[in-house]
């Protein structure tokens, strides 16, 4: 067995996972659907514009709200971008109105101030926004159609209103279901000071940029209230100067911090994360972790990336109904099974197959993050990494920008275990102690935990990052001398992962990760420092864990005859202009079409892109609709990668596809090659 820091005990079985589709109890469709629109007045005035999907007649019934700034510009006010399954004979996900309003549900859209149709100005989930939410939600609660139960839920920005709310206690909450969100602000931009790649230019310009877009001609605000236009500029994160590159903690994400009151929220929370997610990293669900496993809470934990243009989990049709059973029982009072506390969907496939879906083995229990033991690994001055007796010593290399592109070519230091005699099952939050001297006064130490297979391939598992200057705490800055040594307690990922006998656990210091803006890498000279009170990484063990096959079904029909899944299929297309995020067909998107026949079984399928030179390509499916237009994307892949994409499907039934295959950022005439596998309900390729 393992050494261990605590002594630990057997976890309490949680049981076996829940096949969500076979609960028993749940509200069925049974109402006509009405819409209507309330403007309603802010505090200050200003309106906030909300629309309303609710049963015909009378009531009283349980409400569902979604608060988002994407309404009319990346999203509709339907909620599918939360629930995209099941969807109508066209193909399109009926979303929480569609689904939930039949069922007996008032469905709430509410676009935040300055997005959408409401007045005022972007706030950034700061004091404005967080008075509007509580307000809202006690609107709710107070109508003659409400039962005063109202629930919210969204993925990614709209997952991180819910915890705004709930810390706010408003009146008639009763739970929240955040996915991929976050309580605080800084948790978008920053690990331990080191800035996110994409994401922490969000909150500097790209959420003004929608803000603004809706008041333009064409745009879903156009020609209303004018005098707002832009005026969420001076709200933008920009406004906290220096503090946006040193990545310090600043009054700016003080304003917008609500980790606490979220942490405290005395209601049931149903929290959902993926740990590979690359926009909302799962380092933003700590105030959840802190709520220690509150009696009454769940959580869903799995390897799946953002799911941008496909989904909110890779569950399928399991979180439609995981969500029905969780809303079903909080809010309209019903005796409903909402499953075991805490579900961690494992994979043992590739770091790029577990983002998209793949799925080997689901690990339950009674709480998160439990009880797990705490083993120790120590870094030793030869590379290794070792449960006890490090050496003194230390390991140096000179720090470049390599990583961001090619991280196996950047130089970094790495430490490795000898190859495990037994799994390990890793969940929980992990932590690293990193004792190091850099040569500049700023510069990212970023530290990937791996799993090394035995050929040697590296999947991540977890990173912890840090700016030596904020090595005191992220709110305030120490002067760096070059050349000492300083002892650091980067933050880290939460993990959930098995790591199979036979593999290694590997930890790797580098200035540059592809996960992270690439500044201040260059030139750097760094010492990690070996042995006793210096590098150590301590990682969650459960010991005696209970695990079990995930087989439960992810779409509602399962093919009778197994048939065999379609022939394969290649093409390559030459890109034209850069988007970065804007897809304009045949400028910044190119397509390549094809056909589902009738007759196969197209379980699944995988489409790889690879470009000639480096370059940031996302891929996205839409299907044809009856009408001769598109659907909205049925599935992506979007890592953010730039020698290519991958992107794995649902099933896809008859009819006519098309690939979208997008120039994020990149050059043009830049040639991508793509494949698309089919694979039928054995796992069989076409």
């Amino acid at each position: 067995m393992p050494a261990t820091a605590s002594a630990a005990k057997r976890p309490p079985v949680a049981g076996p996972p829940a096949d969500y589709t076979l609960t028993r109890n749940l509200s069925q469709p049974r109402y006509e659907s009405v819409r209507e629109v309330v403007r309603l007045p802010a505090f200050d005035g200003e309106y906030l514009y909300l629309e309303i999907t609710r049963p015909a007649g009378g009531g009283p019934h349980p409400v569902i709200l979604e608060a988002s700034p994407y309404h009319g510009t990346l999203a509709d006010r339907d909620g599918t971008r939360i629930l995209p399954e099941p969807r109508d004979a066209d193909g399109k996900p009926l979303g929480l109105t569609g689904y939930f309003a039949p069922r007996g549900y008032a469905v709430v859209m509410m676009d935040l101030r300055g997005t959408g149709r409401s007045q005022g100005c972007l706030d950034h989930l700061g004091p404005k926004d967080a008075r509007d939410l509580k307000q809202v939600v006690e609107w709710a609660a107070g109508q003659p159609w409400s039962n005063g139960r109202v629930g919210m839920t969204g993925h990614s920005y709209v997952g991180s209103t819910p915890s705004v709310a709930a810390a706010q206690r408003p009146r008639g909450l009763r739970t929240i279901v955040p996915s991929a969100g976050l309580a605080s602000m800084y948790h978008h931009q920053f690990q331990g000071g080191v800035p996110y790649f994409l994401q922490w230019a969000g909150p500097i310009e790209a959420y003004e940029q929608i803000a603004i877009e809706r008041k333009l001609p064409g745009g879903d605000d156009f020609g209303n209230s004018v005098e707002d236009t832009g005026c969420g500029l001076p709200n933008s994160a920009a406004v906290a100067g220096e503090d946006q590159a040193s990545g310090r903690y600043s009054d700016w994400h003080l304003a917008r911090d609500w980790e606490d009151g979220a942490t405290r929220a005395d209601m049931p929370v149903f929290l959902v994360h993926g740990v590979n997610d690359n926009a909302a990293r799962v380092a933003a669900m700590e105030w959840f972790t802190r709520r220690g496993g509150r009696s009454g809470d769940k959580i869903w934990l799995g390897q799946w990336d953002h799911g941008s243009g496909c989904c909110p989990t890779r569950r399928g049709i399991q979180w439609t109904y995981a969500l029905h059973a969780w809303f079903d029982r909080q809010l309209a009072q019903r005796d409903v099974d909402t499953g075991p506390p805490a579900e961690l969907f494992l994979s043992d496939g590739t770091f790029e197959g577990a983002r998209t879906g793949d799925r080997t083995e689901i690990l339950t229990a009674d709480e998160w993050p439990g009880r797990p033991a705490t083993t120790t690994f120590a870094a030793a001055p030869d590379g290794g990494l070792v449960r006890s007796g490090a050496p003194t010593g230390d390991v140096a290399f000179t720090g470049d920008h390599r990583g961001f592109l090619a991280p196996e070519e950047t130089d970094g230091a790495t430490f490795r275990t000898p190859p495990l005699e037994q799994d390990l099952v890793l969940a929980g939050q992990p932590s690293l102690e990193l004792a190091a001297a850099v040569s500049t006064p700023r510069v990212h130490l970023i530290a990937n935990v791996f799993d090394e297979s035995p050929d040697g391939a590296w999947r991540r598992i977890s990173q912890c990052t840090i700016n030596p200057e904020l090595r005191n705490g992220v709110a305030q800055r120490a002067l760096v001398v070059p050349g000492q040594r300083y002892d650091m307690a980067p933050p880290c990922f939460a993990m959930a992962h098995r790591v199979r006998a036979g593999h290694r656990l590997a930890l790797r210091v580098t200035t540059s990760d592809p996960d992270k803006v690439p500044m201040f890498a260059a030139d750097a000279q760094v010492r990690v420092f070996t042995g006793t009170g210096a590098t150590a990484l301590r990682l969650p063990v459960v010991e005696n864990a209970v695990s079990y096959p995930d087989t439960v079904p992810l779409e509602l029909e399962q093919p009778s005859g197994g048939g065999p899944a379609q022939a394969p299929f290649s093409g390559d297309v030459m890109t034209k202009a850069p988007g970065a995020g804007t897809r304009a067909a045949d400028v910044t998107s190119q397509f390549a079409g094809f056909e589902v026949p009738s007759g196969v079984d197209n379980a699944t399928a995988t489409i790889t892109a690879a470009t000639d030179l480096p370059a940031d390509i996302d891929l996205y499916l839409q299907r044809r609709l009856s009408d001769g237009t598109w659907s909205g994307d049925i599935a992506s892949g979007a890592t953010g990668e730039t020698t290519g994409e991958r992107m794995t499907t649902a099933r896809l039934t008859a009819g006519v596809y098309r690939i979208e295959i997008h120039n994020w950022a990149g050059p043009p005439g830049n040639r991508v090659a793509f494949t698309a596998t089919f694979f039928n309900s054995a796992g069989e390729e076409g």
